[in-house]
């Protein structure tokens, strides 16, 4: 497998669910320092001009530790997210004010770069239901009713079937992938 191939098989390992758009967006981290591998601006460059025309941005919203922290979201979700009342009262508790894509990503990469760790809302941008987001900030992380690939704090049953979606979208996404698909035909459009 070609160097290229092997960070474009990273992303899709990592971002299975929001390529399918099954999920808002999806994090992940990768090494600054990637030996004879693309340089970071260049890898992004070829993600985005791959996969914007399917709807999906990809941008680094942290750098820590000779690490970049990649934000992969799909822009019409985002959107959708911010439009329910519900989500922009939770944001505006986190200085969340305008909410138009730009601001939004730039608030959080602004809120990530103050906490030693991830802001509590980023679940919020990773597709984490409110309900669960809320209770993980209330209850410190501890007392969860179920784990996965978050926490659940509200509704075990819609969880698990999330849950069980997103294996699948790996699965067949992986799949298709050592086949021979590539970023763009494996993005949903």
């Amino acid at each position: 497998m070609t160097a290229e191939r092997l960070m474009d098989y990273r992303l899709v390992r990592q971002c299975a669910p929001t390529l399918a758009a099954r999920k808002v967006g999806s994090l992940f981290c990768l090494e600054k320092d990637m030996d004879n591998r693309e340089p970071m601006c260049a890898i992004l460059a070829r993600w985005n001009r791959d996969l914007n025309p399917s709807g999906i941005f990809v941008r680094v919203v942290a750098e820590r530790c000779g690490r970049s922290f990649v934000y992969v979201y799909r822009r019409n979700l985002l959107k959708q997210l911010v439009e329910s009342a519900e989500n922009r009262h939770f944001l505006k508790q986190y200085e969340y004010e305008h909410f138009e894509e730009e601001a939004l990503i730039a608030n959080l990469t602004h809120r990530i770069s103050k906490c030693h760790c991830f802001p509590h809302e980023i679940g919020l941008f990773l597709g984490y239901p409110l309900e669960d987001v809320k209770g993980f900030i209330v209850n410190a992380g501890k007392n969860s009713k179920s784990t996965g690939y978050w926490k659940v704090y509200g509704n075990v049953a819609e969880s698990e079937k999330l849950f069980k979606c997103f294996r699948k979208c790996f699965t067949v996404m992986s799949s298709l992938f050592e086949r021979g698909y590539s970023l763009p035909m494996l993005a949903v459009g």
